[in-house]
């Protein structure tokens, strides 16, 4: 054989075999790249909640990971449901899970009632870069539905160390999915999806490929986590969650934000066997520690709807969720309230889970005061007229209920002030966000985030506090005229209160601003909040003061001051109860809007609230004259028994 004729046969062997070995990307994707190429494509960009600094609750400490942080960890231990739950392993693999069923858990260091800093600082040790695992994952699985051959779903999984959010647990699986209208993988990446559903909870939300408020870059969806719960959302916002589905309570995604870009891996729809190095797939256990209801460690991605059903979950998820409207301190009021409310209700389920005593002692306690201050005092019915009377604080409330109730349409015209200030505050909000720079700052900060809020306060807060002093005003005025003429024929119209209560404008004013000024000095120092506070009661009979007794703004606060004087906790008690009154009246309607009306623009909002502020606060307004009238009446009791006590009830 010629040297020539051993080149050729040795050519034409190596170009056989090159055609007969598989190459190194096809050896690793055995099916071909072409799902790798479709997973890639639509891979999410996914936003988290800037945190910062270390164990700062408001921001996000997880981002998305790879199981393997739990995997073959020695701190992590797998358990089986039992006496005493005994540690099967310490430190189990993938193996260790295939095909274990729901009897077995994962059970994580800490206590996921109680986790402290302990899960963050956890993550981030296990997650460390000498570990390999810092890089965030999604894991990304194709999936059919058996009775939907021409649909095809593209999910994508994201996991998470732990949910610090109202049900605490450890672990946490979430993520997106993308729906074709076409049966194969090929026709999927020569084509785009219909539709998008982001996972929130026990259900969703989704919206066309082509809808505004999904954000592309490309064709990658951007993806908002919400920080804690790490529900997905399409922007960065305030949600209120109202069931299951949509998780019981206020999901935030507001910026600022960081971005980040995970890495996909395919996985299969099953496990091939303990050896697959994806054989957690098939674990149908918990992914963290077992407890009761919605603090129970979550299952894996197998057992969620979605997986073997991905059509039906799609067309199940809503078109929409409650986003809270920005920049209105009345709305932020609401929603703040709301979501303190149902965080409180979720502390105290884990407090009866931990420490049932203590929960018990708590609202035993709680209990005794509310009996001991209704019984205190005295329920008898009396009238609202003459204003200045002696009357305990019960008939103060019976009374002003009664009176409000005769008088209820022209107590509510008076009350209407609330709309133009509503207005006022919508205008000076625009103007607000009108300047380059002012729009610049809170564009960055996000929706609903600290500069945000206060810009709201700046622009909601003075107004609505300005509204509430000229309720306050006009409803003096017409107690005190009917007061006056109650022996007479002549009635007392809006128009004659408004009249009296006008005249006296310059001096409420005047008050007004420097009471204002004067607490807000002190609550802005911090060290001067209890000063603040202890001013704030003293201040808050100016306006009847200054219009019953035609009194300058400075006279009025000392007037004030000095009938609060030896009743301050009998003052403070009244005015809160009253207060409370309005908080929640308003907070229940403006939540039932929100619900009611999702995406309600901000003016629209701020008007329908400002009605309820305008159907509840003349009632309160209308306590706090009869207070003022019971204060006067004890004063001049006083003037003629000095030895008198002065402590009511």
């Amino acid at each position: 054989m010629t040297t020539r004729g051993g080149l050729l046969i040795a050519l034409v062997i190596a170009s056989l075999a090159a055609v007969a070995s598989p190459s190194p990307a096809s050896a690793q994707d055995p099916a071909g790249s072409t799902e790798q190429q479709l997973v890639e494509r639509f891979a999410p960009i996914v936003m988290l909640k800037a945190q910062e600094a270390a164990c700062d609750a408001n921001g996000e400490p997880y981002a998305p990971s790879s199981v393997d942080i739990v995997l073959d960890n020695p701190e992590v231990v797998l358990r089986q449901l039992g006496d005493g739950n005994p540690v099967v392993k310490v430190g189990p693999s993938a193996a260790d899970l295939y095909g274990l069923n729901e009897g077995f858990y994962l059970d994580f260091p800490g206590s996921a009632f109680e986790p402290g800093c302990l899960y963050e600082q956890d993550f981030d040790k296990y997650s460390d870069t000498t570990t390999g695992n810092r890089k965030s994952i999604v894991y990304a699985n194709i999936a059919k539905q058996a009775d939907e051959p021409d649909k095809l779903a593209v999910q994508y999984w994201i996991y998470w160390y732990y949910n610090d959010w109202n049900n605490k647990h450890e672990s946490d699986w979430e993520g997106i999915q993308l729906l074709f209208d076409v049966g194969s993988v090929e026709e999927a990446l020569a084509d785009e999806p219909v539709s998008v559903g982001y996972a929130q909870h026990e259900g969703g939300e989704r919206a066309d490929w082509d809808s505004s408020k999904l954000t592309r870059e490309g064709d990658r969806p951007v993806v908002y986590s919400s920080s804690g719960s790490h529900a997905s959302y399409f922007g960065s916002a305030l949600y209120i969650g109202r069931s299951g589905s949509e998780g019981f309570g206020c999901d935030t995604t507001d910026g600022p934000s960081d971005r980040t870009d995970p890495e996909v891996i395919l996985i299969p729809t099953s496990a091939s066997g303990p050896d697959d190095e994806f054989a957690w797939i098939d674990f149908a256990g918990r992914w963290g520690e077992r407890q009761s209801g919605p603090f129970n460690g979550p299952t894996g991605p197998q057992d969620k709807e979605r997986w073997a059903n991905p059509v039906d979950w799609h067309d199940d998820l809503r078109a929409g969720s409650v986003v809270v409207p920005a920049g209105d301190s009345q709305g932020d009021a609401i929603i703040n309230t709301f979501c303190s409310v149902v965080e409180t209700g979720s502390g105290a389920l884990i407090t009866l889970r931990t420490s049932p005593l203590h929960l018990v002692v708590t609202l035993g306690l709680l209990f005794l005061i509310a009996r001991f201050l209704v019984r205190r005092t005295v329920w008898d019915k009396v009238p609202a007229v003459p204003m200045i009377a002696r009357r305990r604080a019960g008939q103060i409330i019976r009374a002003a209920a009664s009176s409000y109730r005769r008088r209820s349409r022209l107590l509510i015209t008076i009350g209407l002030v609330y709309v133009p200030a509503a207005l006022v505050v919508a205008v000076f909000a625009t103007v607000l966000q009108a300047i380059p720079l002012v729009s610049r700052v809170t564009d960055l900060a996000g929706q609903g985030s600290e500069t945000s809020v206060t810009f709201a306060l700046l622009s909601g807060g003075f107004f609505n506090l300005v509204a509430y002093v000229a309720v306050n005003a006009v409803v003096a005025s017409y107690y005190d005229l009917v007061s006056a003429r109650q022996d007479g024929d002549t009635k007392v119209s809006v128009v004659d209160a408004v009249r009296r209560a006008w005249t006296h404008v310059g001096d409420l004013a005047t008050g007004f601003l420097i009471a204002f000024v004067i607490v807000t000095f002190l609550f802005v120092s911090v060290i001067g909040i209890p000063l603040g506070i202890w001013l704030l009661v003293r201040f808050q009979l100016m306006p009847q003061a200054v219009v019953v007794e035609d009194l300058d703004g400075p006279a009025g606060l000392r007037r004030s001051g000095q009938l609060v004087t030896g009743r301050w906790f009998h003052t403070a008690i009244v005015l809160a109860l009253f207060n409370l009154l309005i908080v929640v009246s308003v907070g229940v309607i403006g939540l039932l809007l929100l619900v009611a009306i999702p995406g309600v623009p901000l003016w629209l909002f701020s008007a329908l609230v400002s009605l309820v502020y305008a159907l509840i606060v003349p009632l309160a307004a209308v306590g706090q004259t009869l207070l003022y009238g019971d204060a006067v009446a004890q004063h001049r009791e006083t003037e003629h028994s000095p030895t008198q006590d002065l402590v009511t009830a």
